[in-house]
Order: structure tokens, then C-alpha cells, then sequence
């Protein structure tokens, strides 16, 4: 189907494929996205978290083109090097929208108002506005958009009351042909298998877990625990595990690629998302790899009063619990494997429903 309207977009991440993280994740779907409804789009990102050589191979693959910058130890050549960049980008394709993404990217907003008459949409996950030496520059940036997107309602809470009439919540998608091998049916002889997927860290989440690990073993001793991602603080991580001997339970796997994860999440049963919800500084902002894991039909464990509440549908998808509350997380996961087909088949549906064709919808209508 071919579209009328083309609009020549910039999209300005901090983060992008084939690099992990989310913010990365959603502009690369946001961009694919709209490329295939007839928008011709320009991405311009850093480069220094990825190799040269894997960056080259996975861009030559888009549709579009990306711009990658690499960082300079001193501060204000990057600056001076990406807002060149971007200024090029612009006179180059006549860019009249810009989307931006990530708090590095939020700064330059003031910048971008200097070269005329464009249109900034800025997309909001949440760390962005956790409390640090940086907050009054992002939020004085952040004035200077057109429209802001909120990831979640958790994050709009977060955002200044006078900025919040032109805030939008469209909570992140899956892109569902991304994710195939999608099992029919479920083995629960060995279970649980449970599953975390993030950077290793408080806001993710993983610590929560191995604390109440022991607990969960006492109800369910066949448990092993799985933790994928960037293993930042790994090292405590094992270091927790062993004082706890819990060594021969937890696989700390690192980044997987794509066919390695799809296998983790295979032989799954319960993605466990117990975000530290009392931080000021970084929370979680929604939890993509909630609907990640609903493709697979697994169903989540997170945290109340975090951006998790948009991701998880209590009772549906999976269960909100306080992450700090042993007995509630093990009674939790028990209600779950008391009616395991109809969370998985629920979650299945969640992610069907929450997927990016149905996102893209909601963005254009701001463009």
C-alpha cells in the first residue's frame, strides 16, 4: 500500500541497533515504521557502543540512511562534531521534522531551534528525568519541543504540569515479525524457568530477584534463573549468588543476539521484571521486553509504581507486586502456574494487541 504523504524525517537516538538498549530498540522501530508508511527517514545516533564493522554490515541492510558519530574524549568537540552533523543532515534532506530520543539527544533540542522552522517531537522513556546535576538543562530543553511522547503514564507523572498539555502518552510496541519459533504449547515438567532481559542493574531489576530467589526455591526447587543483557554489575551479581549459593541457579549470559534470545525465551516460563520502584534517579520508564516476552507467552512479575504498569495488565499478562515483598512475589508466581495456559495464552493476546503497526498510528498523527 503506498501513502500520499511523505514527510522527511530526522530521527536523533542516543542509542540504535546493533547496539543493545531500549531506547535504541524503539528508534529503530519507530524509524522502520514509518519508512514503510512512505516516510523518507535519516537517523543520526553515536557509534562508540558497537564496532565499526558491525555497525556497517547491519546499516548497509536498512532502507534508509544512518549517521553515526563518535564520541571524543573532550566534550566539546563531540558536541561541536554532532551539531555539525546533524546541521548537514538537515540542509541535505530538507528535514522539517526531527524526532529525538535518549537524554544526549534532548540536549541539542535549543540548538536545533536556531536552524528555522522545524517541527521537534521528543520521545520520553523516563530515565531522562531522574534526579541529577543535569535535570533543569533537559527540562529547560525539553520546553523547546513541539510535542513530547510519553513512554508510559508513569512517565508523564514526571514530566512539569506546564509542559504536559502538549504531552502525549503512546506507550512502546513489538514489532511482531521480528519474533519467530513461537511455541504452541508449554513444558512445565521442569519448571520455573525464569528470565530477566536488561542491562544488569537496580532499575532492572535482577538483584530483587536473587534476593527472593531462595524463597521461590523453597516453593518451586527445580528453579533456575536467567539473566541476559550487559552484565555492568555482573560481578555483584555472582558475588550475591555465591553467598547465597545460588551459583548453580542463576546463567549470567551478557548480550545475546537475536536467534540466541529467541531460544532463551523458548524454553521460559515467567519474565521477571522486579524494578527498584524508590530510586529518584533511574526507574523504569515501560519494560519492552514485557511484550517481548508475551510473544512467547510469558508472562511478567514487575514492579507497582513504575512505568510497568502500562506494560503489564495485572491479572492479564502477568502480576504488579511490591519488589521488595518476598511472600507476595512467590504468591504471585504460584497463582501463575495454578492457571499457567490462560496467563500465556493472555499474554500472547497483549502482545498481539501492543505491537507496532497499531503505535505508528498515534505518532504520525503528530507529525
Amino acid at each position: 500500500m503506498k501513502y500520499r504523504v511523505k514527510n522527511k524525517i530526522l530521527i536523533v537516538s542516543s542509542e540504535f541497533p546493533p547496539g543493545p538498549g531500549g531506547i535504541g530498540n524503539h528508534a529503530f522501530n519507530l524509524s522502520f515504521e514509518l519508512n514503510k508508511r512512505g516516510h523518507e527517514v535519516v537517523i543520526n545516533t553515536i557509534s562508540d557502543y558497537v564496532t565499526k564493522a558491525k555497525a556497517s554490515v547491519f546499516d548497509e541492510k536498512l532502507p534508509y540512511k544512518v549517521y553515526r558519530f563518535k564520541r571524543h574524549k573532550n566534550t566539546l568537540l563531540t558536541w561541536i562534531f554532532r551539531l555539525s552533523t546533524i546541521k548537514n543532515t538537515i540542509d541535505k534532506y530538507k528535514i522539517k521534522k526531527v524526532f529525538i530520543s535518549g537524554r544526549f539527544s534532548i540536549w541539542i533540542i535549543p540548538f536545533l531551534k536556531i536552524y528555522g522552522n522545524i517541527k521537534i517531537i521528543t520521545v520520553v522513556h523516563g530515565t531522562e528525568l531522574g534526579k541529577s546535576a543535569f535535570l533543569k538543562w533537559t527540562l529547560f530543553c525539553l520546553e523547546k519541543s513541539d510535542f513530547i511522547i510519553s513512554v508510559s503514564r508513569f512517565t508523564r507523572e514526571l514530566i512539569p504540569k506546564k509542559l504536559r498539555s502538549k504531552t502525549y502518552v503512546i506507550n512502546n510496541g513489538v514489532n511482531l515479525e521480528k519474533w519467530k519459533n513461537v511455541p504452541n504449547s508449554y513444558n512445565l515438567k521442569n519448571y520455573p524457568i525464569l528470565v530477566t532481559v536488561g542491562t544488569i542493574s537496580k532499575r532492572k531489576g535482577q538483584f530483587n530477584v536473587l534476593k527472593t530467589l531462595p524463597d521461590i526455591i523453597k516453593e518451586f526447587p527445580r528453579t533456575h534463573y536467567h539473566c541476559i543483557g550487559n552484565n555492568e554489575q555482573g560481578k555483584q551479581l555472582i558475588t550475591i549468588a555465591k553467598n547465597l549459593n545460588l551459583t548453580d541457579k542463576i546463567t549470567i549470559h551478557g548480550f545475546l543476539n537475536h536467534s540466541e534470545l529467541e531460544k532463551i525465551y523458548n524454553v521460559s516460563h515467567v519474565n521477571m521484571m522486579l524494578a527498584d520502584n524508590e530510586s529518584i534517579s533511574d526507574f523504569e520508564g515501560f519494560g519492552i521486553s514485557v511484550l517481548e516476552g508475551n510473544i512467547y507467552g510469558l508472562p511478567t512479575i514487575g514492579s507497582k509504581h513504575t512505568g510497568l504498569e502500562d506494560s503489564i495488565n495485572n491479572n492479564y499478562n502477568g502480576k504488579l507486586v511490591n519488589p521488595n515483598n518476598k511472600k507476595e512475589i512467590v504468591e504471585s508466581l504460584k497463582k501463575i502456574f495454578d492457571n499457567y495456559y490462560q496467563y500465556a495464552s493472555f499474554s500472547k493476546a497483549h502482545a498481539k494487541k501492543n505491537n507496532w503497526r497499531n503505535s505508528i498510528v498515534q505518532y504520525e498523527k503528530l507529525i
